[in-house]
């Protein structure tokens, strides 16, 4: 299939046959103050889409990516671009350190061929991308080039390390005497975070008993430091506060090495397991106190009035076999990519084979019951949102698999985790009295840790019939081992099939049941129904109330 289509596909609208363009964003355009500004770079021969707002990206070709090896321009710096270095503080040595080039080069953005300076990314001594930029701050990547980190060569070997926004801030750190330091290769956005070039080299970080972020002093650079202390993890980060000033450069210009050095030298702490620093969220409480919580919608039928999930929390699915627990979850799931460009990891064993579960996932992102041509089409956008972790019959711990999920979020930005079914993981050791109430703890911790939500599918121990011999509704205190499911949850669920109750769509509808919610800004309790249309791949669709008995709310 040609990359136009596959970028059509996914709403990408392309202006002519131009190769490489800019047009609107189909994630934020719609939502933003000037409608019409294209953000959205497209590069039809590579399949690559970058939006410079709100960072959604990825390539049309999956895992076909093949990439290209950039040509070194050996060109010593003319004296202009020494001369314009050392207005920006940095001195021919430091250059030299850092292999900066420069050659011609043809920018789109002025048409224009213009010399360029090169800062030259290596990766174990090899070439791997080169960013070409122009007296004027226009740049570009090499085409086709793996995205990576600059300067890697030169943390390898530390035990801790500090990342840059920029190059300009990594070789201000240089010359400030931080000989440890990386960059970023294309800075920071308001919106998602798609860290491209952490998932192609994160190995050279999981040795680093601290990594100081040292990013922008701005919205965008606030953003990008937060995401990067989520995903190497709050507890081994610190930061940088610039002040006044907006980045590593601007000090080294204004004020010199040796204050840029105290500044690098005065370190900030996410906040401490258990501590509060009212100084540092203090922010955060003005922002929560002018916009409230962020949150997200389930987009499940009437899910908006009842539910929306947050990050920093987990919520728990229950309900009598064959009743639609895990089918109901993969929608919402999707939902959940689709909408907001999550990415998902379960660990799912009752909906194995891999192979069935992944078509499932494919029929109700196309809406339809897909043959292999249209499994094709879909294969981009699962390989770029889902991730399936394997039974490990060695260790079936909730602390491995949480390990595992830890590792994703570190390697994939990992937002969303499942876990169905919760009897499926191995509770025979330490099944004290209070080993349940311990685990959901745990389960709390990591989520506020790592910033995600985890969906925790369990079924209940019991299911009883009302006096006309139909189930009654099961409740979170009917989950097996203990009421603590639903007294530590932050939302339980319910899903209850109207069994006979046959819909528009051929299918029993689904009575969706939110029992409790625990913070009043994200929901309240409620019932709506909804429906698999299996004629078009099984997607849940909006239906009016069901006829069952017992559907109101127990609490």
């Amino acid at each position: 299939m040609e990359i136009t289509q596959k970028l059509q596909e996914l709403g990408i609208e392309l202006k002519g046959s131009l190769r490489q363009q800019k047009t609107l964003c189909p994630k934020c355009s719609h939502q933003r103050k000037n409608k019409k500004e294209p953000c959205l770079s497209v590069n039809l021969d590579d399949g690559l889409y970058f939006c410079h707002h709100c960072g959604y990206s990825g390539n049309v070709l999956g895992n076909e990516m093949k990439y290209e090896k950039p040509i070194f321009s050996d060109s010593v710096l003319s004296d202009a671009t020494l001369k314009y270095f050392k207005k920006r503080g940095i001195s021919q040595t430091t250059l030299s350190h850092w292999e900066v080039t420069e050659s011609k080069e043809y920018f789109g953005q002025v048409q224009k061929e213009r010399t360029a300076i090169n800062f030259n990314y290596y990766r174990d001594g090899n070439l791997i991308n080169v960013k070409y930029r122009d007296g004027s701050k226009n740049f570009k990547l090499s085409k086709g080039a793996e995205l990576i980190f600059y300067g890697l060569d030169f943390i390898k070997d530390a035990d801790s390390c500090y990342i840059t926004e920029g190059e300009f801030d990594a070789l201000s750190l240089f010359e400030a005497g931080v000989k440890n330091v990386v960059s970023v290769p294309n800075g920071a956005n308001k919106g998602n975070q798609k860290l491209t070039y952490l998932d192609n080299c994160f190995q050279y970080f999981e040795n680093k008993k601290k990594i100081i972020l040292c990013t922008d002093n701005d919205e965008a650079g606030i953003s990008l430091r937060n995401e990067l202390g989520r995903r190497f993890g709050f507890d081994k980060c610190q930061y940088v506060d610039f002040g006044t000033y907006k980045d590593a450069n601007e000090i080294l210009v204004k004020e010199g090495a040796s204050y840029l050095r105290n500044v690098v030298n005065d370190l900030k702490s996410f906040p401490i397991d258990g501590i509060l620093n009212i100084d540092e969220v203090w922010q955060d409480v003005l922002n929560f106190n002018e916009n409230g919580i962020q949150n997200y919608g389930l987009g499940l039928g009437d899910s908006d009035k009842y539910l929306k999930i947050q990050m920093g929390q987990w919520s728990i699915f229950t309900g009598i076999p064959n009743s639609g627990k895990s089918d109901v979850v993969d929608q919402i799931c999707l939902n959940l990519a689709s909408n907001n460009d999550f990415r998902i990891a379960f660990y799912a064993p009752e909906s194995w084979p891999f192979e069935g579960h992944i078509k499932r996932l494919a029929n109700k992102y196309l809406g339809t019951n897909c043959n292999t041509d249209e499994l094709n089409k879909a294969k981009s956008f699962i390989i770029e949102h889902f991730d399936f972790v394997k039974i490990d019959l060695n260790d079936l711990s909730l602390k491995s698999l949480l390990n595992k999920f830890k590792e994703l979020v570190l390697r994939k930005g990992t937002n969303i985790f499942v876990i169905d079914p919760w009897n499926m993981l191995d509770h025979s050791e330490n099944m004290s009295l209070n080993y349940i109430s311990r685990m959901l703890s745990i389960i709390t911790q990591f989520c506020q840790k790592t910033n995600t939500h985890l969906f925790l599918v369990a079924h209940p121990r019991k299911m009883e019939m009302t006096e006309r011999g139909k189930y009654k509704v099961p409740t979170p205190y009917d989950i097996s081992g203990s009421s603590d499911f639903f007294n530590k949850s932050f939302n339980c669920v319910t899903v209850f099939r109207n069994l006979g109750d046959k819909t528009d769509y051929n299918s029993d509808s689904v009575d969706i049941h939110i029992q409790k919610v625990k913070r009043k800004e994200n929901g309240q309790q409620g019932v709506f129904s909804v429906a698999p249309d299996f004629a078009n791949g099984g997607v849940y669709r909006h239906v009016e109330g069901s006829t069952n008995e017992g559907v109101s709310i127990p609490f």
